[in-house]
């Protein structure tokens, strides 16, 4: 075996094991074929330093995704996967979205603009931004509104794309600040992580998984806001020394509430339905616990370092004992699903 089919087999470990078993050989092989050069000389060099091309790497990547987050023709396992990825996507980007929808009112009437709202306090007051730049750049942020409502009307390269602008400029601010005199800090990096994988979960979204029910997507945008920001703000803005919910304390108190109630939908309805819920839930519960233990690290060097590490170790803990249940919960039912398909697509290899 050549160092380059080597290298090409050791891709192709991304495909699920019973589909490399049936199609593994017919790749290898359209794959040798396509790196013949015609040249003995050039052939012999490729096959012992040559390497998979960014675009084959990426055609099997894609294939990867489709195969183990399948559509509604997928084996039950995969499906299951499948709509457990894209509900906690859909929900995560829903956080995104109603957040920063309910942070331009908030910018609006922290800059005076809405006149029948009382004016803020003056500590709260804000600078307007110096340039046009900057105030493009500040507002780079609120382009998950846009993102969600692109991914839930079945455009997922363009969701993809805005929500990318969402992601780059906190990246290059964060570098920034913590290259020059800010002190270096997990919290801000452990959040885009965050982001950056939910950019790249949304590849869940490709062309052969089910569409997305736009209705109750869309309107639970206006919904989480009357929920969560809107009370929220209206809590903060009353009692200003109130600061007890961060974002990944709110998270984590979002995603307990979300589990609970859940885990009593499942007392009076144990039909499969409910297992893409369960992995959804138990998908996020990671995320939210990862944030929360990764921003602890943080309040060593503040005042109410006590206080703030108590808070988060109690919702912290308040996710675990309602997150396990739920985990059992989805591994026990995705057990009784069958894995293997009962016919394997063939592949698309590119030439």
């Amino acid at each position: 075996m050549s160092r380059l089919e080597e290298r090409y087999r050791f891709v192709l470990r991304l495909l699920p094991a019973a589909y490399r078993q049936e199609w593994e050989d017919d790749m290898v092989a359209a794959f040798l074929d396509s790196m013949d050069t015609g040249d003995s000389e050039t052939t012999a060099y490729v096959t012992d330093y040559g390497r998979p091309s960014l675009s084959e790497v990426t055609s099997i990547v894609s294939l990867a995704v489709r195969l183990r987050l399948g559509g509604a023709d997928a084996p039950p396992r995969s499906y299951a996967w499948g709509r457990g990825v894209r509900l906690a996507t859909l929900m995560a980007m829903l956080a995104h979205a109603v957040m920063v929808t309910a942070s331009i009112a908030v910018t609006l009437w922290l800059y005076g603009k809405i006149a029948w709202l009382p004016a803020p306090a003056p500590e709260w007051a804000l600078t307007p931004p110096g340039s046009i730049w900057h105030t493009a750049w500040d507002l780079a942020g609120y382009a998950w509104l846009p993102a969600y409502i692109a991914l839930v009307l079945g455009h997922r390269r363009v969701a993809q794309a805005v929500a990318l602008l969402a992601v780059v400029p906190p990246v290059i601010t964060t570098a920034v600040q913590q290259a020059g005199d800010v002190p270096l800090s997990v919290s801000p990096w452990a959040m885009l992580l965050i982001d950056v994988v939910l950019l790249i979960a949304m590849a869940a979204f490709h062309h052969g998984a089910p569409p997305v029910p736009r209705r109750p997507w869309l309107l639970a945008l206006p919904v989480g806001i009357l929920l969560v920001p809107v009370p929220l703000f209206t809590i903060q803005a009353t009692t200003p020394a109130l600061r007890l919910l961060d974002w990944p304390g709110l998270s984590c108190a979002a995603v307990t509430a979300v589990m609970v109630i859940h885990l009593v939908g499942r007392v009076t309805n144990r039909s499969s339905r409910t297992l893409p819920w369960s992995l959804a839930l138990t998908l996020l519960a990671v995320a939210t616990l990862t944030l929360r233990a990764a921003t602890l690290l943080d309040y060593s060097d503040q005042a109410q370092h006590t206080t703030l590490a108590t808070i988060a170790s109690v919702q912290a803990i308040a996710v675990l004992a309602v997150g396990v249940p739920v985990a059992v919960l989805a591994i026990r039912a995705l057990r009784r699903l069958p894995s293997i398909p009962n016919v394997s697509p063939r592949p698309t290899t590119p030439t």
